[in-house]
């Protein structure tokens, strides 16, 4: 089993490694010549970032989860970007070669988690489209970054649709999934829901996985809080586990904030989810201390 950090390195940032963003108002206020250069150059600081992010991870022994937030504005339609029209785009594409040489020669696992607004079963059709972008989006960044098109790589997304019958719902998805570019396809899992009655683990076993093939994501804490089935947690790791296939899965860990009813996420680990700790899984920690949340348990739990 191995650990992954999410997204953001506390230790890196403290050094001065820090993502930059960009606000739509912002990019639209400044003349065309000026907001494309700011553009390129948080892109590349961004870029950077994660490339040393993943000599941290590396040299920790952990896998590492991208950011969602590289290449700032990359989607909205009036910004019209993308990476060639970037002023600094060979040196962003050499971070890129720079990250791939790094991931490959340490065999680093990397995925992404694009956000919440990502909903392909959406019934609007705005936000299908708007989350069509976004994914293809994350699965170029993946490529540039020489990852494989597989489940080794996932891309892990939320059904994040509740309103209406659920197999009406399912088939909103399983339409727009099969239109996938393969490179966005080929890395799609679907996570267990936290909120109760909602994409649990047999709506997404029965109605997804069954008709599709997709990998569901075991979240540890979310299973907790969304069971209605009331499953043993040895006995719903294993049914996610075969959705995996010949591929090793890659699961998230978390405690509730305040206790374990609390969706909120919790600084460190405080209850050991042991179910995940003895199958051959890939563990994302989602606590909000990152990287010392892991240290922290590998000196409390790993002894």
């Amino acid at each position: 089993m191995k650990k992954s950090l999410c997204c953001i390195s506390l230790q890196l940032q403290e050094k001065g490694y820090k993502a930059n963003t960009m606000t739509k108002t912002r990019f639209l206020t400044l003349e065309r010549k000026n907001a494309l250069s700011t553009v390129s150059q948080r892109t590349l600081n961004n870029v950077h970032v994660a490339v040393n992010t993943f000599a941290f991870c590396a040299s920790k022994g952990w896998n590492y989860r991208i950011s969602s937030d590289l290449f700032p504005l990359a989607t909205l339609p009036e910004a019209n970007l993308s990476f060639d029209v970037l002023p600094d785009k060979d040196r962003i594409y050499a971070e890129f070669k720079r990250g791939a040489d790094i991931i490959k020669k340490n065999n680093l696992r990397c995925s992404t988690h694009p956000d919440q607004f990502v909903v392909p079963a959406s019934a609007t059709k705005s936000v299908v489209e708007k989350s069509i972008i976004e994914l293809k989006n994350h699965a170029t960044i993946m490529d540039l970054f020489g990852l494989p098109q597989s489940y080794e790589a996932p891309m892990n997304i939320h059904m994040n649709c509740y309103k209406g019958d659920t197999k009406d719902i399912a088939k909103r998805f399983i339409d727009v999934y099969n239109d996938f570019p393969v490179n966005v396809k080929s890395r799609l899992v679907l996570e267990l829901e936290d909120k109760p009655n909602s994409w649990g683990l047999i709506n997404l076993y029965d109605l997804i996985y069954q008709k599709t093939g997709i990998p569901i994501t075991y979240d540890s804490h979310h299973f907790r809080l969304n069971n209605p089935e009331n499953i043993s947690p040895e006995k719903a790791i294993l049914m996610c586990m075969e959705t995996w296939g010949k591929y090793k899965p890659l699961f998230h860990y978390s405690n509730g904030k305040t206790g374990p009813t609390d969706r909120a996420h919790s600084d460190y680990v405080y209850t050991l989810h042991k179910e995940l700790f003895e199958n051959d899984v890939d563990v994302d920690f989602e606590f909000k201390a990152k990287d010392y949340a892991i240290e922290k348990f590998q000196t409390e739990f790993e002894k």
